[in-house]
């Protein structure tokens, strides 16, 4: 039964989008109307918790990955390029010996 439980909150994305609480909430309602016992329920709000961590880090990194290709194809400078800029456009008007005609 735990298994089919596990398995079940498992498929799709259901198993990110269950809060902490929410979670507690299900495996302690289980427990209470004995579809599982207190050391079932506890190990399944483990497992269920774990694998609710996985996907939404899984989910953040393919977000991160296509977000970063999309940019890149885009042409849209990183952060890190346009800091690179700004410190040799620095580095140009103090070597030109200040900002002139600055708008």
């Amino acid at each position: 039964m735990l298994n089919s439980i596990v398995d079940a909150a498992k498929i799709g994305l259901g198993a990110v989008w269950l809060s902490k609480d929410n979670l507690k909430k299900l495996t302690d309602a289980l427990i209470e109307v004995g579809k599982v016992s207190k050391e079932e329920g506890d190990r399944l709000f483990k497992e269920l918790g774990d694998a609710g961590e996985e996907q939404r880090k899984k989910l953040k990194d393919m977000v991160e990955s296509s977000v970063k290709k999309a940019m890149e194809q885009a042409g849209v400078a990183t952060k890190a390029e346009v800091d690179e800029l700004k410190k040799k456009v620095a580095d140009l008007e103090s070597k030109l010996g200040g900002t002139q005609g600055s708008a």
